[in-house]
């Protein structure tokens, strides 16, 4: 008993450590972003039903993660990826909720250029993540 209390401890304090690293540090303008696309939800009649998976990264962390690019503009905290639920209320995840967010996101860089940057869906091995970013430069994928 003693054992699994102190390894369930040990994982809340790896979790907050990860949440403060990664939230700590996001830059203003990513973090307007992520308020705007709120906003241009709730306007389309949706519920920004997702939290945020990831934000900034330290180089050491970039390298750990998987999917992450050697240069990922996480590591600027420019970059926020997302973990996304039922988006239009139909109680279940599905393609459109994806189609949803990342419609509002290129709706918010097509109008906002201050915030434009890549927007990206990774069906494997986190189907339901989306990846967006204020680099600067538009870019989009789906892998």
């Amino acid at each position: 008993m003693k054992v699994s209390l102190l390894i369930v401890i040990v994982l809340i304090a790896l979790i907050g450590s990860y949440v403060w690293i990664s939230y700590s540090h996001l830059s203003p303008s990513v973090q307007t972003k992520r308020a705007m696309l709120d906003r241009e939800l709730m306007k389309q009649g949706y519920e920004p039903n997702y939290f945020l998976l990831s934000g900034y990264r330290p180089p050491w962390l970039n390298r750990l993660m998987p999917l992450s690019a050697k240069k990922s503009v996480h590591q600027q905290g420019l970059a926020i990826d997302l973990f996304v639920m039922d988006i239009d209320g139909n109680d279940r995840f599905d393609d459109a909720d994806l189609r949803i967010i990342t419609s509002a996101l290129d709706r918010l860089d097509k109008r906002n250029p201050t915030v434009k940057g890549g927007v990206g869906l990774y069906h494997r091995p986190f189907r339901r993540m989306v990846h967006f970013d204020v680099s600067g430069t538009r870019r989009r994928w789906d892998n």
